[in-house]
């Protein structure tokens, strides 16, 4: 029996009352607990006020116990949230019992954060945060700690609900202060089990509710929609339907056969550089964002920026690209520099559609070496963008990486291309698709032929086939990366290990060498605009 059917089997005798929504403790904390303020947000904000540019509101919508909560609404920046005065309730320098629940409404692996706003003795501002927890979107979590002691000398104290990125709208409720040690009963973690669309834990009449909802708007949160589409197909359909009703009525106890989805081959045309017009460059009318992320790396933290096309969807699937900035540069470069504006680019290209919509990331080497960021590339960075971002990845675990390779690729120019190599030679596993541009695999004292046969070992090794890894590289006969890399090209096309040529159903390799340009992002960001379309065709 599969892993996916012993699953199920587990929970069979799933049957009960049709919840819409993710359940509550009957009751928290009790009087005799010592509560000193419990704000279930039933008749109105409780003294809570918007944080920043955000607004604050008694709703209805999506409470987590009772029948209100607080929505917080037009956050413009992680920090703005909902904030209540608690210098009235706690004195600093002891220790209580704290605990909020929260609900990010658009995103996966939301960081959520109870924090402390306060003044020390001096009258400076000081932030702390009290509890931190990550969700999935559409689900409440507790943010709590039942011995939190406020800061000594503290006043003006601002209890506050943000998130460590993002601006989508919260919910907030139970949020309750209590005696130290007090245990306040909250939302428990969320599990994935496929069929059971609104995560309680059961299969139920609701799921197969939801289900229907899914198939006939096309639209669901990505969470909600992998839970129904039982025969993993990709989309929900009439057979996972039919699965649902034939379950709930005792007449299947497995889950059906995985599908295969069907894919319309790729029509690749030979690749021939052009220059894209000059309107590229200008704002399109259908602007994607770019958002500043953080995310931690041994010894500190690191920062990237995120593109996200136009109309970018939480329920949708998106493929990535991983693009690194050259020598004196860093994560800024490629979004806010003059002669990049790869945004730009990339909304024309998406609106013409030229490039299905994709987000687009670009790193910094700067705190590791562009020959050893593939440490941080697979460890750090993608396990933090594809857990908070809707791509191809289930999740931030290896397998899922290993699952979703072919909706990943990453490129870089000139130092970036070194890295580009160095992720090729440590990251096949997790990554499918590489555009070096203007710069070869670099490693002391070793010749061309050397790096090249260190190129196809580390293939070797990596024990994937010959079409299940692609390398687009280009560069100017004018660039002064061109003497270098263009030997080490000679090289490659001398391994059995990759085949040469623009169609990448038959090819794995193609070598771009473009007349006159030169060592300059105005001139690449063209090789770009050219090579990128050819990505994430294969695999499916």
């Amino acid at each position: 029996m599969s892993f996916r059917n012993k699953q199920l089997r587990a929970i069979s005798a799933a049957a009960g009352c049709l919840l819409l929504m993710q359940t509550a403790a009957a009751l928290p904390v009790s009087a005799a607990d010592g509560i000193i303020f419990s704000d279930g947000f039933e008749n109105g904000d409780c003294g809570w006020e918007g944080r920043g540019g955000a607004s604050v509101a008694a709703d209805s919508t999506a409470p987590y116990a009772g029948s209100g909560a607080l929505a917080v609404t037009g956050r413009s920046d992680s920090w703005n949230g909902a904030q209540k005065d608690i210098s009235s309730y706690v004195t600093a320098g002891s220790t209580y019992s704290i605990s909020v629940c929260a609900r990010y409404e658009s995103g996966s692996g939301v960081e959520l954060m109870l924090s402390l706003c306060y003044k020390d003795a001096s009258g400076e501002t000081q932030y702390d945060h009290i509890a931190q927890q990550t969700t999935m979107s559409g689900f409440y979590v507790q943010l709590a700690n039942d011995s939190y002691t406020v800061p000594a000398g503290a006043t003006d104290l601002l209890l506050y609900v943000e998130t460590k990125s993002g601006s989508s709208p919260l919910y907030i409720d139970e949020a309750i202060c209590a005696e130290a040690g007090t245990a306040i009963d909250g939302p428990g973690p969320v599990s994935f089990t496929l069929g059971d669309v609104n995560y309680d834990g059961v299969i139920n009449g609701t799921d197969l509710s939801l289900a229907k909802q899914i198939m006939l708007s096309g639209k669901s949160m990505k969470a909600t929609l992998k839970a129904a589409d039982v025969n993993c197909s990709r989309e929900v359909e009439m057979a996972d339907i039919v699965w649902y009703v034939k379950f709930l009525l005792g007449q299947e106890k497995e889950y059906p056969e995985a599908v295969t989805p069907a894919v319309t081959p790729y029509d690749y045309q030979p690749l021939v550089y052009h220059d894209f017009d000059s309107e590229y460059l200008k704002d399109a009318s259908q602007k994607g964002q770019v958002i500043e992320e953080h995310y931690s790396i041994n010894g500190g933290s690191n920062t990237c920026y995120v593109y996200l096309p136009y109309g970018y969807d939480e329920s949708q699937k998106y493929n990535i690209f991983y693009l690194m900035h050259g020598g004196g540069e860093n994560e800024k470069t490629l979004f806010f520099q003059s002669d990049t504006m790869i945004q730009n680019i990339a909304d024309h290209m998406i609106q013409n559609g030229e490039l299905d919509p994709t987000i687009i990331v670009t790193p910094t080497w700067n705190k590791s070496s562009a020959d050893t960021f593939w440490s941080e590339f697979r460890e750090k960075l993608v396990p933090y963008i594809e857990t908070k971002y809707s791509t191809y990845a289930e999740s931030g675990s290896p397998d899922d990486l290993v699952a979703s390779r072919y909706h990943r690729a990453y490129g870089g120019f000139s130092m970036g291309s070194i890295s580009t190599w160095g992720v090729l030679m440590h990251c096949l596993d997790i990554c499918a698709y590489y555009m070096p541009l203007s710069g070869e695999y670099k490693v002391n004292n070793l010749s061309y032929a050397q790096q090249a046969q260190m190129v196809g070992q580390a293939i070797d090794d990596s024990g994937l086939g010959q079409h299940e890894y692609f390398i687009m590289a280009a560069t100017g006969t004018n660039d002064m990366a061109q003497p270098q890399m263009t030997p080490m090209i000679n090289e490659l096309r001398k391994l059995p290990q990759l085949i040469e040529g623009s169609n990448l159903s038959e090819c794995n390799f193609n070598y771009m060498l473009v007349q006159g340009k030169e060592h300059w992002w105005g001139h690449v960001r063209h090789y770009i605009y050219d090579m990128l379309p050819y990505f994430f065709h294969e695999g499916y």
